[in-house]
């Protein structure tokens, strides 16, 4: 007995026998949402602060109180188990300008559920520093691997490190590797490249339940009260694992963004 009740074949097309070819069945388990909200309020109070803040650091701040007020977004995938972090930890993206081209890596920044703006500013400021100075010991042991591999272990060891840090849970620290080096979420600054708007793969490797584009800002007029208001507004941009999360999971932690951004301080997020 048949699974499906089929009639007769369809002869292919050229494209769908390309196609056919080219790809394999689904099995990316991304999904992607985007949120447009109005940062009129928030813009001020970032130019007007006295510390040097950017949507960056609001933003790094805002989803460290999401992932604490809903700890079931703060997970890891270890072998095919979810468990409960104990912190909650953002990864920044880092655009580097090396001699001849970019370069990109990034930081953690632990426990921003708790830090302020300043401190989680000052933080990334220097850790950022150090890979432009080349003093993170961590990143320069990491290229100094990769430096000596043939191009064809790049597979190999990246299925290794992903073997040993996230099927066993077992630290690389001993080898001068960086311990837990991607955390809870991530963070994209893909505004200061110029985009207003664009979606972040997820690196293999991280096991990051979701990652978040920060767009550019960018104008928007309404005609609310019959004359025209001018406002400033930003696309959040969110990448999500299937495997942790629902749609269901991120409905009421994306609703209290919009209400963090729009009301900063009724979550006493200071801007001094």
């Amino acid at each position: 007995m048949r699974n499906i009740d089929i009639k007769s074949h369809i002869k292919p097309s050229f494209f769908r026998k390309f196609a056919i070819g080219a790809w394999h069945k689904p099995h990316d388990p991304k999904v992607y949402t985007k949120i447009k909200i109005d940062i009129t309020h928030l813009k001020s109070l970032l130019q007007n602060s006295t510390e040097s803040l950017s949507l960056i650091h609001f933003f790094t701040k805002a989803m460290g109180i999401i992932y604490k007020t809903y700890p079931e977004l703060n997970i890891a995938l270890i072998g095919n188990k979810c468990y409960q972090r104990k912190d909650v930890t953002a990864f920044i993206h880092t655009h580097i300008r090396k001699q001849n081209h970019y370069d990109l890596s990034g930081i953690t920044i632990k426990n921003t559920d708790k830090k302020t703006l300043t401190e989680i500013s000052k933080e990334i400021k220097n850790k950022v520093n150090n890979i432009r100075h080349n003093k993170n010991k961590e990143i320069n042991q990491t290229n100094r691997i990769l430096k000596y591999c043939p191009s064809w272990s790049y597979q190999l060891l990246v299925s290794l490190f992903d073997f040993i840090m996230n099927r066993l849970n077992l630290s690389v620290s001993c080898l001068g590797l960086p311990k837990d080096p991607f955390g809870s979420y991530g963070i994209s600054a893909i505004g200061s490249l110029g985009f207003e708007e664009g979606f972040v793969p997820l690196f293999p490797l991280s096991r990051l339940s979701m990652i978040l584009a920060v767009g550019k800002p960018f104008k928007e007029w309404t005609f609310e009260t019959g004359k025209p208001n001018e406002h400033w507004m930003i696309n959040l941009c969110f990448t999500l694992d299937h495997r942790y999360l629902d749609g269901a999971h991120v409905a009421k932690p994306l609703r209290l963004l919009k209400k963090i951004t729009l009301n900063p301080h009724k979550y006493d997020i200071k801007f001094e």
